[in-house]
């Protein structure tokens, strides 16, 4: 009897061992998946051409990087959303007199307001540098309206004015 409660016992401790593991296994590789998708869709470019063709630029940046997002949206709530909606996300150096005939001209279209950039990892050292000088994380200024980057889908969004810079974090989105 007690080689049988033994025996009974292990085996139970056996199928507990093996199935705990398989569940371990299946959260590894759907964790991997979806590092792997995400990593693909925030890719990091500096092609100033190539974001030319995508919006308008009313002036020829000194430097340029930026992330472009495709959000497969089927449906919210009750109702349906068209699928691949954009959004993008640019940090832009200007030349300081471009940079203030941009923001002269956005004036024209809404009054200014305070803005919070969080900063991300891919924006320039610069930028990181003065958000880890603010102890939060994130750039202050000004956000203005995008109009005049906007350009077929991507048609609203806003540029924010980094305090005491010549950069902008232009975001804009087609939904």
């Amino acid at each position: 009897m007690k080689f049988l409660s033994a025996k009974i016992v292990f085996l139970l401790l056996a199928a507990m061992i093996f199935f705990s593991s398989c569940g371990v296994v299946e959260d590894k590789i759907n964790n991997n998946i979806s590092s792997t998708n995400t990593a693909q869709a925030n890719v990091t470019k500096d092609d100033v051409g190539e974001l030319g063709k995508i919006i308008n630029l009313p002036f020829e940046p000194i430097e340029v990087v930026w992330q472009e997002n495709t959000l497969n949206v089927e449906s919210a709530g009750n109702r349906a959303l068209p699928a691949n909606e954009k959004r993008l996300v640019a940090v832009l150096q200007l030349k300081l007199e471009d940079l203030n005939r941009l923001i002269a001209q956005a004036e024209k279209y809404a009054t200014p307001t305070r803005a919070v950039v969080d900063a991300e990892s891919w924006f320039p050292v610069e930028l990181i540098a003065r958000s880890q000088l603010s102890g939060d994380e994130s750039l202050k200024g000004n956000s203005y309206a995008a109009d005049d980057f906007f350009l077929e889908s991507l048609n609203k969004g806003k540029f924010t004015h980094v305090a005491d810079t010549n950069f902008i974090v232009l975001e804009l989105t087609s939904f």
